[in-house]
């Protein structure tokens, strides 16, 4: 069964805001539709980097890259909180994931400081 009736990510984010309790939601990646949803909500925002992606952005330069696509164009209209990098690394224990997640990790934390971008937290 494929589920293609799902609401946009404008009505998700107003439901969240309008019907719930809910003051924060993390996205699993960093989906443009879905940040912009939530931008002028005052729900915060945790993005996460894809898994695949962790390896390259333990570069300082693809980390500013990053940071400069999926970040800095929807920040500070949308709250982004913090940056999630990857999802259950360790317990993958893809060798190439796990020896770079904390330099990746890093390298975001220059780029958002580099970017002037000071309360995202990685």
């Amino acid at each position: 069964m494929v589920a293609d009736n799902l609401p946009s990510p404008s009505e998700v984010a107003n439901f969240i805001k309008t019907k719930t309790i809910f003051d924060s939601v993390k996205i699993f990646d960093c989906n443009p539709n879905v940040l912009r949803a939530f931008a002028n909500s005052g729900i915060s925002v945790t993005v996460t980097v894809p898994n695949g992606e962790i390896p390259s952005l333990a570069n300082v330069r693809a980390a500013r890259k990053w940071v400069n696509a999926n970040i800095k164009p929807f920040y500070p209209q949308t709250k982004i909180k913090y940056i999630s990098v990857g999802n259950e690394v360790v317990l993958l224990n893809i060798p190439e994931q796990v020896n770079n997640l904390l330099p990746a990790m890093r390298a975001l934390n220059r780029a958002l400081n580099k970017a002037g971008i000071h309360d995202v937290k990685v």
